[in-house]
């Protein structure tokens, strides 16, 4: 596992920590505040993916510890209802085995688009593309020109 702590609060700091969480195969171990722990397990279940397993702990090793388990839809629709108290802990899995990106020039220049949506850097964005269906950056840079 790997221990994150708190994530970054906003902006630029927060998008590409997310987007990096999304592709850690470790078990993640993340702080949240009560205050914003809603909006963190949004956040989450937007960049991983709603379905991504998970625990929300609250007041670990205390009288009244509570440990939910579920996926992060799941446990940011009960924090927004039932509201959460004390210290929080978020458990995350780690990123399933992703199968290869089709080459198809379209499916990379729309990979590639998605990840600039959620506030990757362009360049950054191309060499993740190309890194994860394994194919050389200019093919992925090429099918961005094209489409």
């Amino acid at each position: 596992f790997v221990f994150e702590g708190f994530l970054p609060r906003k902006g630029r700091a927060r998008a590409d920590r997310l987007e990096e969480l999304a592709h850690e195969p470790r078990t993640c171990v993340l702080f949240a505040s009560p205050h914003r722990v809603v909006e963190d397990l949004d956040d989450l279940a937007g960049v991983l993916g709603a379905d991504r397993p998970a625990a929300l702990c609250r007041e670990l090793t205390k009288l009244h510890e509570e440990v939910r388990r579920g996926s992060l839809g799941e446990l940011a629709g009960h924090a927004r209802v039932a509201g959460v108290r004390g210290e929080v802990t978020l458990v995350v899995g780690g990123a399933p085995d992703r199968p290869l990106l089709e080459a198809a020039p379209e499916i990379l220049a729309a990979e590639v688009a998605r990840r600039v949506a959620v506030g990757v850097r362009k360049k950054e964005a191309i060499a993740e593309v190309a890194r994860d269906a394994r194919v050389p950056k200019r093919e992925v840079y090429q099918a961005v020109l094209d489409h």
